[in-house]
């Protein structure tokens, strides 16, 4: 019996060694299953010379409109809206107050006139001391300025349209009293019109140096017709809030395109020269790494349907493309969706999606 027990024993360790081997040798010899990724294509840099902005229509310049003298208003062309041609007459204050202080002033030079002569007659005889024909002189002097202040008043209270302009709005109404600097009606030089937009920080940094080769703008609510505008200034801070540069280009105004101040539109330019001369393009998502360690892609072999981790330097990112360089060529094909997942060496098929 006890013989029987160790030959069984015998048997049955053979048998499990025997298919542990085997086992083990299985396992060893199956392949294993290649990983489907999605591939991008390495390409040239795509066109980063044309953008596209919102813009406000604005006019060239707006003024209030106010007397520099004080008095009841009586005489009033202001209606809201209107074209003004520079030079109309468009309010008047009562002037009979000035004109009488014209005519004062105008009767006190007389006298100081008639007065200075008699006493150079009197010096001029030695009747009078120099002190007496200096003061006269004085009293004269002074009477001139006073009919010049006068008449000058007098003009202030007629106001005048500075510019050809649009009257945007009246701000008093007719024989009211206004104070002098109180506005009286705002005008709005529309002689051309300005598109007014805002730059991010970052697009105006990264095109320093590029010049503007063109740039034309239409309404927001229309966009089937483009009109060439040209650029006039930039803010050189950037708003505190927004963190944008306000950039202005100007359109002379047209006939078949009707702009208001504040009118939303479109401006589009386009810059001249490259902003990277080289480089290629992959998807950021094809990227692993950071930009302390530095970056890389997995590069796909077409001849073995593998993949190789491949270092490259990150230039720009644009949206959802990466402006890159280093050891890689125009075609190749690079893992873009699950790159963080890639082994050295792994084998991989390309996913094509469902047909």
């Amino acid at each position: 019996m006890m013989r029987i027990s160790r030959t069984f024993i015998v048997t049955a360790i053979t048998f499990l060694t025997v298919a542990a081997c085997t086992s083990e040798k299985t396992e060893s010899s199956e392949p294993a299953t290649p990983r489907y990724v999605k591939l991008a294509t390495i390409s040239n840099i795509p066109n980063f010379d044309e953008f596209t902005f919102p813009a406000v229509v604005s006019a060239v310049k707006t003024v209030d409109l106010s007397f520099e003298v004080s008095g009841r208003l009586i005489q009033t062309d202001l209606v809201t809206g209107s074209d003004i041609e520079k030079g109309k007459l468009l309010a008047t204050i009562d002037r009979e107050p000035f004109e009488r202080r014209v005519e004062q002033s105008r009767t006190r030079l007389e006298q100081s006139k008639r007065e200075l002569s008699r006493i150079e007659k009197m010096f001029a005889q030695n009747l009078v001391a120099q002190s007496s024909l200096d003061s006269a002189k004085t009293s004269y002097e002074l009477a001139v300025l006073d009919l010049k202040n006068a008449e000058q008043d007098l003009s202030y209270t007629q106001l005048y349209a500075p510019f050809d302009a649009k009257l945007s709005q009246r701000l008093v109404e007719n024989n009211s009293f206004v104070a002098a600097g109180t506005p009286i009606a705002r005008l709005q030089d529309m002689s051309k019109i300005y598109f007014n937009i805002n730059v991010p920080e970052r697009l105006l940094t990264a095109n320093l140096g590029r010049g503007i080769k063109q740039a034309s703008a239409t309404l927001a609510t229309n966009r089937s017709q483009w009109y060439p505008v040209t650029y006039v200034e930039h803010s050189t801070q950037p708003d505190p809030v927004s963190q944008t540069y306000e950039v202005v280009f100007a359109m002379e105004p047209r006939e078949e395109l009707p702009l208001t101040p504040g009118a939303r539109a479109i401006v589009k330019v386009s810059l001249q020269g490259s902003m990277y001369p080289e480089g290629l393009v992959v998807p950021v998502k094809s990227l692993v790494g950071d930009k302390d360690n530095g970056f890389a892609i997995w590069i796909f072999d077409e001849n073995n349907s593998r993949v190789n981790k491949q270092s490259i330097s990150v230039k720009h990112i644009e949206n959802e493309l990466a402006i890159v360089e280093g050891d890689i060529r125009l075609g190749q094909r690079v893992v873009s969706a699950g790159a963080t997942k890639m082994t050295p060496d792994m084998k991989v098929l390309p996913y094509k999606g469902e047909k």
